[in-house]
Formats: structure tokens, C-alpha cells, sequence
């Protein structure tokens, strides 16, 4: 037994030395990868040239690669098995923020105003998948570690979307273990979870009139927004200190002379 769990055991430390060795000698088309990403930088489901630039990737380094899985357009799947074994996933994000755009600079400047960003270093988190994958893959083929990989293009992460149309269409059925990372302010291994959360919006409905001359025939759905925002603010005394409520107005009248018929409001909670 102690003899088994010997040979497990140095068995990992040669495949990560393996991996580890393959990072190092790709780490400038690694970077050159999560470069172009971050150039490309796409909203959720939009994600169109990432996703073919990051599975194109995926497909040249022996992954049979799917595409559009989930009835989602840029979300992609990508398979390699060289015998029966555990099966490993390992988690990319491919979508960018709203309103972000950034030039590679240490302070503030769009390549295109208003222009979507990534904020998240997503662009990292897509490349880092995809590196991490055939690395993976290499020392395992080498070593003759047996096994099957499966990398997952996903997108639509900021809007919570994504993973769980992937879940509901079977993409991680029989995976024995998904590996994620994502950028942050330090470099750590570890287990945890994160909150739940809903996505939805409110459209409120109202009649229309003129703000000075007739603004007691105006029902403002404006009016109705700020009551509901208000509300949930009152509310946040009362919700558990993990829980998290945040909204934007999308669309709350056009100019103040005129009495908003239609406000919309986008919650995640």
C-alpha cells in the first residue's frame, strides 16, 4: 500500500514537472493568446472571434473541438482521451465587461470609447484554460498517464448564463473533477463557492404626459423604479451579511420635461 501510494505520488510530481516545462517553453504564445483576447474583448454570447480564436487553438493541439454546444454560438467544447481513466475538465471564460475598453497601459485609456473591456482578466482565464489543457495533455502523453480532458469554452459568465445552459445540455456529465482559475490580487490553489444569483429585470409601464403644463395626467413609471430601488435598500438591513442586491436603471425617460411612460430596471441579487 505505502509502496502504491509512492509511486502515485511521484508519478504527479513528474507530470506537473512536465507540464510545468511546457508552460515555461510556450509562455510567450501563451501570452501572445490572452493578448489577442484581451484586443478582442466581447460581451457575453457575442464572444465570436474568442471563441474561434481560442478553439482554433484547441482543435491544432489534438482536442476534437465542438462548437455552438448548449445552443450557444461561441460556447465550445473540447475533447482529447487516450484511454480509460479519470476524466478532467478545465474551465475558460471568454466574455468581457460593458463600458471598459483599455489599451495595455498601467492608467486610464480606451482603444474605443465606450467600448466593452476586460476588466475580469477573462482574456487570461481563456488562454491560461487553454494552455493549461495541452500541458496537461503533453505530460500525460508522454508518461503515458491515462485519461480524458475535456477544456470548456464558456461564455456569457457575467451575465450568469454560460454555465448553466452547459450544465442543463449534459457538457459536464461524467467529469470526474472541473478545474477553474481565475485572475486575482494573489496566486493561490484552493476550494470554496461562491454565491448564487439571479439575473432579471423590471419593466414598469406608465402614461406619458407634458412635466410643466399637464403633469397630473402623467403616471411616471420612473416613479416606480426608484420605489422599488428604494425598497431594496431598506431591505439590505434585513438580508444576511453574504448576500449581495445590485441594479442598474437601463432606461428611465427620455428628457425631464416629459413624464416617463417606461422605466426598466436590471437586478442581480
Amino acid at each position: 500500500m505505502v509502496l502504491k501510494h509512492s509511486y502515485t505520488v511521484s508519478i504527479m510530481i513528474t507530470l506537473k514537472e512536465t507540464a510545468y516545462q511546457w508552460v515555461d517553453e510556450n509562455e510567450k504564445k501563451i501570452i501572445e493568446w490572452s493578448d489577442k483576447v484581451w484586443g478582442f474583448a466581447e460581451l457575453g454570447l457575442l464572444e465570436h472571434k474568442t471563441a474561434k480564436y481560442l478553439s482554433d487553438i484547441t482543435e491544432k493541439s489534438g482536442f476534437k473541438v465542438d462548437r455552438g454546444v448548449a445552443e450557444m454560438p461561441t460556447a465550445f467544447m473540447g475533447t482529447w482521451s487516450n484511454g480509460k481513466g479519470p476524466t478532467i475538465g478545465i474551465l475558460g471564460e471568454l466574455d468581457a465587461l460593458a463600458g471598459i475598453s483599455q489599451k495595455t497601459l498601467p492608467y486610464k485609456e480606451p482603444i474605443k470609447e465606450g467600448a466593452p473591456g476586460h476588466g475580469c482578466g477573462h482574456n487570461i482565464y481563456g488562454a491560461g484554460a487553454i494552455a493549461a489543457a495541452i500541458a496537461l495533455k503533453t505530460a500525460m502523453e508522454e508518461h503515458k498517464v491515462k485519461g480524458t480532458l475535456k477544456v470548456y469554452g464558456c461564455p456569457a459568465e457575467e451575465t450568469l448564463v454560460g454555465k448553466i445552459w452547459m450544465v442543463k445540455d449534459g457538457l459536464f456529465d461524467g467529469v470526474d473533477a472541473v478545474l477553474a482559475h481565475h485572475p486575482s490580487s494573489a496566486n493561490t490553489a484552493g476550494t470554496g463557492s461562491s454565491n448564487a444569483m439571479n439575473s432579471f429585470k423590471v419593466h414598469f409601464y406608465g402614461r406619458t404626459a407634458h412635466s410643466a403644463g399637464d403633469p397630473e395626467n402623467g403616471i411616471s413609471a420612473l416613479d416606480a423604479v426608484e420605489l422599488m430601488s428604494n425598497g431594496v435598500n431598506f431591505m439590505r438591513e434585513h438580508i444576511i451579511e453574504k448576500a449581495r442586491v445590485h441594479y442598474i436603471h437601463e432606461e428611465c425617460g427620455g428628457q425631464p420635461n416629459v413624464v416617463p411612460a417606461y422605466a426598466r430596471t436590471w437586478y442581480y441579487n
